[in-house]
C-alpha cells in the first residue's frame, strides 16, 4: 500500500525551502555587494540605451544600411555614450571628444586592443593575427616598428620619391590617352591602381599592371577589406562563430589563401634573385632577411610576412582612394572651389611643368581639400573597434571587458561646436586662413579628440602622414593637369555606403579634358 502524507506537510516543506532559499540568496547578494564597496562605493550603470528584445537585443534596428547614421540618431537621445545589446554582444558607443579622449588616450592601454570580427577570428584561428588585428604585444610591436622603419622612415621616402613621381605620371599619362578619346575615368579605380603600383613597386619592384593576375588580386583585396565588418550573425551571437553559420569566415580564408598564393609566387622571384646576387634592398628582402634570421624570443615567419605584406597594400591603396573620390566629388558640387584650387595650383606650379611632391607645402589650398574631406568623410567613421582589457569607467559608466568600444568619429568630426553651425558643410577653407591660423587649428582639433581621421594613441594608424601626402599630390596632379566633368545626364550624388571603409554608393565617374597647352608634360 502506497505511503500517503498530509498535504499540509508538503506545504511545510516548501516554506522552509523557500525560507531557506531566500536566506540564502539574501546572503549571497549580501556578499557581493559588501566585496563591491571594498573597491568602490557604488556600482556604475551601463552607459543608456535602447533596451532591445530578449535575445535579439537591437538586432532588428541595426539593418540600416548607414550604420554611423543610426549610431548618430541613437547619440541624440542618449546622449555622448551609449550602450546597446545586438544579439549576446554588447557594444558601447562614443560620439563626444572627450569620452573619445578617455579610450584613446587617459586608458589607451586598457583598450589598445582590436575587437576581432567573426570572419576574421575564423581565418586566424590557426595562426597569430596580422599587425592590423594583432594585440598591443611585442609581436605587435615588431611589426609596426618594421613598417615604421622600412616602409615610411624618412631615408625610404626620399629613396622611393622616383617611384611615386613615375606612377603618378603614368596614371596622368592615362587619362590624357583617355581625354583624347572622349572616354570616362573612374576617379576611384584610378587612384586605387595607381597606389596599388606604388605600393608594390616599393614593396618587391614590379608594378601589378604588368601582370596578368593583377585584376583578380585588385577583386580579391577589395572584396577581403569589404567582408571584415560585414553584418554577421557570428559577431552577435559568438556560441556560433566557429560553425561560421554565413560562410563568411570561409570567404575570407578562401580569399587569403589566394592572395598568399600570389605572393609566394612574388617572393619565389625575389629568393632566385638574391641568390644570384641581385639585391634592390626594398621591404621584401628586409623580411626574407628578418625571416631567415631566426629570433627565438619572437619569432617572425613567412606566414608573418605575407600578412605584413597584405596589411601594407591594403591600408594604403583603399584610405588614399577613397579620399580622393570623396574631395573630387565634394569639388564638382562647389565648382567654386575647384577653381580656386586650380588657380592656386597655375600660382605655385604654372602650366610649363608638372606637380612635384616639393610642391606640397606650398598648396595650401589642396591640402586644406583633404583635411576637410577627411573630416567630413573619414575613411573609417567608427575607427577599427576597440576592446577593453578589464572593466573600466568611461564618462561615469561602467565599461566591461570584453565590450565592443565604437569611436564614431563621423559624429564627432561634425560637431557644430567646434566646427561651428556650418560643421555639415565642405569647407576647405577652415583649415586655411592663414597659414599659421590653419595649423593652429589643425593641431586644435587633433589636441581637442575632435579631429581623429587615423585614430590616436598607440593604436593609430602608422601611416598616416603618408596617407595624407599621397592624397594631396594625387588631387593636385589630376587638378593640375585635367579639368573634369560628369557625363551627360549624370546626376552628382554624395551618398555614402558604410563599410570597412566609407565610399561613395555610387562610383565617381568623370570625363576629363587636358588643361595644359604642352603635350610633353602628360608624357
Amino acid at each position: 500500500m502506497a505511503l500517503m502524507f498530509p498535504s499540509n506537510i508538503f506545504v511545510g516543506t516548501a516554506i522552509v525551502t523557500a525560507l531557506l532559499t531566500l536566506s540564502l540568496t539574501r546572503l549571497f547578494l549580501f556578499l557581493i555587494r559588501l566585496k563591491s564597496k571594498q573597491g568602490k562605493e557604488k556600482q556604475l550603470p551601463l552607459p543608456p540605451g535602447p533596451r532591445g528584445l530578449p535575445i535579439l537585443g537591437s538586432l532588428s534596428l541595426f539593418g540600416k544600411p548607414n550604420r554611423h547614421h543610426y549610431f548618430s540618431g541613437l547619440a541624440q537621445t542618449y546622449g555622448p555614450i551609449l550602450s546597446i545589446r545586438l544579439g549576446y554582444k554588447l557594444y558601447v558607443a562614443v560620439s563626444s571628444p572627450s569620452a573619445a579622449r578617455e579610450i584613446l588616450k587617459d586608458q589607451d592601454a586598457v583598450f589598445s586592443n582590436h575587437i576581432i570580427p567573426a570572419a576574421v577570428s575564423y581565418n586566424f584561428k590557426d595562426s597569430k593575427p596580422d599587425l592590423f588585428w594583432s594585440p598591443t604585444s611585442n609581436h605587435w610591436r615588431i611589426m609596426r616598428k618594421i613598417v615604421g622603419r622600412e616602409m615610411i622612415g624618412p631615408a625610404n621616402l626620399d629613396a622611393t620619391a622616383p617611384i611615386r613621381r613615375r606612377e603618378v605620371r603614368r596614371t596622368v599619362e592615362t587619362i590624357w590617352a583617355r581625354a583624347k578619346l572622349g572616354l570616362t575615368v573612374s576617379v576611384r579605380e584610378t587612384t586605387f591602381l595607381t597606389m596599388l603600383n606604388i605600393m608594390t613597386s616599393k614593396l618587391w619592384g614590379e608594378r601589378t599592371a604588368s601582370n596578368s593576375d593583377e585584376k583578380q588580386l585588385r577583386q580579391a583585396m577589395s572584396e577581403h577589406v569589404n567582408l571584415f565588418f560585414a553584418p554577421n550573425v557570428a559577431d552577435f551571437f559568438p556560441v556560433v562563430a566557429p560553425f561560421d553559420p554565413q560562410g563568411l569566415g570561409r570567404r575570407v580564408k578562401k580569399l587569403t589563401g589566394w592572395i598568399f598564393k600570389y605572393l609566394e609566387k612574388v617572393v619565389e622571384k625575389k629568393k632566385q634573385k638574391m641568390a644570384v646576387g641581385e639585391r634592390r634592398r626594398d621591404l621584401l628582402e628586409v623580411l626574407l632577411d628578418i625571416v631567415e634570421t631566426v629570433n627565438p624570443q619572437e619569432p617572425f615567419t613567412m606566414d608573418d610576412l605575407f600578412k605584413l605584406v597584405l596589411d601594407i597594400i591594403e591600408g594604403s591603396t583603399d584610405s588614399v582612394s577613397t579620399v580622393v573620390e570623396w574631395s573630387m566629388a565634394e569639388l564638382l558640387s562647389e565648382p567654386k572651389k575647384m577653381r580656386i584650387a586650380q588657380q592656386e595650383l597655375d600660382d605655385v606650379i604654372g602650366k610649363h611643368r608638372v606637380v612635384e611632391e616639393s610642391d606640397i607645402p606650398q598648396l595650401h589650398y589642396v591640402s586644406a581639400i583633404i583635411k576637410e574631406a577627411l573630416r567630413l568623410h573619414p575613411p573609417a567613421p567608427f575607427l577599427v573597434p576597440h576592446c577593453p582589457s578589464s572593466q573600466c569607467v568611461v564618462h561615469g559608466f561602467s565599461v566591461p571587458a570584453g565590450t565592443t568600444v565604437i569611436v564614431n568619429i563621423w559624429k564627432i568630426h561634425r560637431d557644430p561646436h567646434f566646427w561651428g553651425e556650418d560643421a555639415e558643410e565642405f569647407k576647405p577653407e577652415r583649415f586655411l586662413a592663414t597659414e599659421k591660423e590653419m595649423n593652429d587649428l589643425y593641431v586644435r582639433a587633433h589636441d581637442q579628440f575632435y579631429y581623429l581621421p587615423f585614430g590616436a594613441g598607440r593604436r593609430v594608424c602608422v601611416g598616416y602622414a603618408y596617407g595624407e601626402k599621397m592624397a594631396i599630390y594625387m588631387l593636385a596632379s589630376l587638378l593640375h593637369s585635367f579639368e573634369w566633368k560628369l557625363p551627360e545626364n549624370v546626376t552628382l550624388d554624395l551618398q555614402e555606403k558604410f563599410g570597412t571603409v566609407l565610399i561613395k554608393a555610387q562610383s565617381l565617374v568623370l570625363v576629363p579634358a587636358a588643361r595644359l597647352d604642352k603635350p610633353e608634360l602628360y608624357v
